[in-house]
């Protein structure tokens, strides 16, 4: 049974190694999860801590489902590099960078939507990403029946079928079956961050497969996945955990204090 994180010192070994690479999810890990999620913004605590961690050397990179605008204003710091829309978009060495096999999955998502139209089932919001379309339902009143109205909706279309479909915490989404995720995101990153050992943290099931590309690196790492009662795989597939945003800020300033 995986352990909550109530000190830092089963982590010291690993912040010998230096560079240290941290990977971080963000709603959920760093922003609270909010009805709205245009409103979610990383706390001004894990920012703070953040910012310290790479003024102090650690190499800081988001592998979100966010699209990379957004992460990056939801994250406001400058330095950390980004794996954004679930690693289909890259910022880099403050560059972004798009493979070119996703591009015309942009064009595709647009005909999802013209053939999907509205879904009118309170509480339903379907957000834009690009190249992938998620449909949320964290705000209806009746989650069963809103995700049903969603799948029937994405079954009339068919541009989805060039699409993947990936659940998540009270989301739906069609994804390019294509082999970029966050596991390949951050293990991409990391080999590029020239990493000599990687901390890893997640709170939704598609952190699952971060978590199994570090297991798999060649070099010192740990997970810690952030307790939410809707996604308790993802603490039974940590090494450690902590409890919510608030567990994730402790952690955050145990780590500035450790490496300082």
């Amino acid at each position: 049974m995986t352990e909550e994180l109530r000190e830092i010192a089963p982590l010291l070994p690993l912040l010998e190694h230096r560079p240290l690479v941290l990977l971080s999810d963000i709603d959920g890990t760093l922003a609270a999860i909010v009805p709205h999620p245009e409103d979610a913004r990383v706390t001004p605590r894990a920012r703070e801590c953040l910012h310290s961690l790479i003024e102090a050397g650690v190499r800081v990179a988001f592998v979100t489902g966010r699209p990379l605008e957004v992460a990056r204003r939801m994250v406001g710091i400058e330095g950390p590099w980004f794996a954004a829309n679930h690693g289909l978009d890259l910022f880099v060495e403050g560059r972004r960078e798009t493979p070119e096999e996703v591009r015309p999955y942009v064009s595709w998502a647009r005909d999802v939507l013209r053939e999907i139209g509205t879904i009118d089932f309170p509480g339903v919001l379907i957000e834009d990403k690009g190249a992938i379309l998620a449909f949320h339902y964290r705000r209806s009143d009746d989650e069963g029946a809103a995700l049903a109205a969603i799948k029937s909706a994405v079954a009339r279309s068919e541009a989805a079928r060039r699409f993947r479909v990936q659940e998540g915490r009270k989301v739906y989404e069609l994804r390019p079956p294509l082999a970029i995720d966050k596991g390949t995101a951050a293990r991409g990153l990391a080999e590029r961050m020239g990493a000599a050992a990687v901390l890893a943290m997640g709170d939704d099931v598609t952190d699952l497969r971060m978590f199994e590309e570090v297991r798999g690196m060649a070099l010192p790492g740990a997970v810690i996945g952030v307790w939410n009662e809707e996604a308790p795989e993802v603490v039974e597939s940590a090494d450690w955990f902590v409890r919510g945003v608030t567990g994730v800020e402790w952690l955050l300033g145990e780590l500035v204090g450790a490496i300082r």
